[in-house]
């Protein structure tokens, strides 16, 4: 499994128990044992992630086959974070996306009830060219989940651009809330 933590200035020690790991870092610099890339911060973590796979799409086929994206404190959302991963690591592995946050919300295009008022019919439509009226679907509070490369492979490479550019004006641009939400969808 490959690793990516979008981090600002969280202490990311926890990671140095994982192999294959990126530290995508938005704030100060790390000691020289992190793997790290860094980033402007803007756009949330979902900017982050979305950037890692806009700049490894073409070599996804040497990465490993699952990719699991977490948040440089990802204990807030996930309290079992450690031990859920570790029995994922060590489990028969078939699946195309899992929620790593333990708090999953279920939302609709329509409305969100952990956070009103967000523009997720206009971000859907932005994304993916579809006018529907609505969808049921659910997100996994903090933003952290495992997606099997096969499903990020299935979206072209232009996709994951749309993505970048729709969070990079600012470091917590409202359009940042909205992907957090879909996550399973853009994967699904």
């Amino acid at each position: 499994m490959q690793f990516i933590v979008a981090r600002y200035n969280e202490n990311v020690e926890w990671t140095k128990q994982f192999k294959n790991v990126i530290i995508y870092n938005k704030g100060q610099k790390l000691s020289d044992d992190y793997n790290q890339v860094f980033l402007n911060n803007v756009g949330r973590e979902g900017h982050t992630y979305y950037q890692f796979i806009y700049d490894n799409y073409d070599n996804l086929d040497n990465l490993d086959d699952y990719l699991v994206f977490l948040q440089g404190y990802p204990f807030d959302h996930s309290p079992n974070l450690i031990n859920n991963l570790n029995n994922f690591i060590n489990s028969e592995k078939n699946l195309d996306f899992k929620f790593l946050s333990e708090w999953i919300i279920g939302c609709n295009l329509n409305y969100c009830d952990f956070h009103p008022g967000l523009p997720i019919k206009s971000v859907y439509k932005q994304l993916f060219n579809n006018n529907i009226e609505n969808m049921n679907f659910v997100f996994g509070a903090g933003a952290q989940f495992i997606v099997a490369k096969k499903k990020i492979l299935e979206k072209p490479k232009d996709f994951y651009l749309k993505i970048i550019k729709m969070l990079e004006y600012d470091n917590c641009p409202i359009e940042g809330y909205v992907i957090e939400r879909l996550h399973q969808v853009i994967f699904s």
